[in-house]
């Protein structure tokens, strides 16, 4: 199935012909600070999506303590995508970007210690992790989550 998306205002334009490789629901501070609210989102490797439209980019030091780099939408200010650099070819698109993503649902969760106490999941999350789950815990874990 081919994802299409965009920012607010559709400055900025999203199209894979892949899945996402996860869904993630990230509960940490600075992800509800970045969106305004719960940050649920797509990872790809960077081979499989493309983006156009101009961004303004800011850099910031995530909890993992490595740098993340977001793009904002130039005209709307929608954060449109953003890579960690503890991810290296991974590129992570918020959900709310795709046009249809009633079929996209989060698989993992981190960042568990900082979760709003109300929120709550349809069964659909398959692995929690306390923390930022580190590069090489969090290979290990998806690599044992299935499709």
């Amino acid at each position: 199935m081919k994802h299409y998306g965009s920012c607010h205002c559709g400055g900025v334009k999203i199209t894979s012909s892949d899945k996402p490789m996860i869904v993630v629901q990230c509960n940490c501070q600075s992800c509800r600070k970045l969106t305004g609210s719960v940050s649920v989102s797509c990872l790809f490797d960077e081979t499989e999506i493309e983006f156009s439209g101009a961004t303004n980019v800011y850099q910031f030091e995530g909890g993992s303590g490595q740098s993340i780099t977001v793009h904002f939408c130039k005209i709307c200010n929608s954060r449109s995508y953003y890579y960690f650099d503890v991810f290296e070819g991974l590129v992570i698109v918020p959900i709310g970007c795709f046009d249809n993503v009633k079929q996209l649902k989060p698989k993992l969760e981190i960042w568990t210690s900082e979760k709003l106490s109300w929120l709550e999941d349809n069964g659909c999350i398959q692995l929690r992790i306390a923390d930022s789950g580190m590069q090489e815990r969090l290979e290990a874990m998806l690599s044992k989550l299935s499709d």
